[in-house]
């Protein structure tokens, strides 16, 4: 689990009120899709929330969910407020596992959110137009972590 910076108001998000509402444990599901990008002030507003979810979390979710089937992986979806909000039990890509992303989440404002090179990974794999502007956003944002990490490194060498 990694701290990551706070964006103000994140919580008073409708799909985040929405979403803590329902009571998951919060230890057993992360968000995911562009939910990420929207708690690290990278994305301004979401039209939906993707969280993958197990054990407990994904029981609450099947007790009082509307099953649904997932349109990218064809798993079982549970749909809460007219399906803004989706809950998987293993995200889309198989490759990724599902503790691995809710284990190794940054947790923002109480919230576990998967990190961002899941996030450009499944949005690079799944190669929609509509995530074009978000792959080109976090791979500026990689390229500069690249960078920074490079000259870490560097400057106890030089020193």
């Amino acid at each position: 689990m990694h701290a990551a910076p706070v964006v103000a108001d994140l919580v008073e998000h409708p799909l985040l009120r929405r979403l803590v509402s329902l009571g998951f444990d919060d230890r057993d599901f992360a968000i995911f899709g562009s939910g990420p990008m929207l708690a690290r002030g990278l994305r301004r507003d979401i039209g939906d929330l993707d969280v993958v979810a197990r054990r407990a979390a994904w029981e609450h979710a099947c007790a009082i969910g509307e099953p649904r089937v997932g349109p990218v992986s064809g798993d079982r979806a549970m749909h809460f407020w007219g399906g803004r909000i989706e809950v998987y039990a293993r995200w889309i890509a198989p490759l990724l596992d599902t503790d691995e992303l809710i284990d190794g989440a940054d947790v923002i404002e109480g919230l576990r959110f998967v990190r961002l090179e899941h996030v450009l990974a499944y949005k690079r794999a799944l190669g929609r137009p509509k995530d074009l502007a978000d792959i080109r956003v976090l791979e500026g944002l990689h390229q500069l972590r690249t960078r920074t990490a490079t000259v870490r490194r560097l400057v106890p060498a030089i020193a």
